[in-house]
This record gives C-alpha cells, sequence and structure tokens, in this order.
C-alpha cells in the first residue's frame, strides 16, 4: 500500500495525471478488496476527479464501475445505480 501511494505522490509531483489516477485507483482497489470501503470510495474519487478533469472520458469507465460496486457493497442503492448509469451509457457509447 505504502509503495502505490509514493508511485501516486510521484505521479502528482511530475504532473503524469495518467500515472496519477490509475495509482488512485489501485490503491482503491487495494482498499475494496480489504472491505475498507469508505477509504476505497475517497481513492477512487480522487481518480474519478482526475480522469474527469483531464483525461477522455473513456478513462472514467472503470472508475465509475468501480465507485458503483462500492456503493453497492456498502447498500447505498441510490449512489450504486447513479455510477452504474454512468457506466453503461459510457459503454453504449464508446462500443
Amino acid at each position: 500500500m505504502q509503495t502505490a501511494k509514493r508511485a501516486f505522490v510521484n505521479a502528482r509531483e511530475v504532473g503524469n495525471h495518467q500515472e496519477e489516477a490509475r495509482w488512485a485507483n489501485l490503491i482503491g482497489d487495494m482498499y475494496k478488496n480489504r472491505g475498507e470501503y469508505v477509504k476505497a470510495l475517497k481513492w477512487l474519487r480522487i481518480d474519478y476527479e482526475i480522469s474527469n478533469k483531464y483525461l477522455p472520458e473513456k478513462q472514467l469507465l472503470p472508475t465509475c464501475q468501480s465507485i458503483g460496486d462500492v456503493y453497492l457493497r456498502l447498500h447505498d442503492f441510490k449512489h450504486a445505480l447513479v455510477y452504474q448509469v454512468r457506466f453503461l451509457n459510457w459503454i453504449t457509447f464508446f462500443f
């Protein structure tokens, strides 16, 4: 985990937004797999904000799916549905 967080900080320092988002997503996924869903959401939202601001929309696909999955695990079905619908809409748009 610490190695991933260091890599995130390094990517942020050099302005590599794609790597910054990728590491935030990976950290969020690690927390999700541990069952630490609130921490997972924090990191997945960081990924979402970076991807939304700096990267092509297609980069938001895995992020939206992951955020929706975490909300589902938290039994927050309203927010889970919002992100899953975004994911499905972009899937149909891009593919």
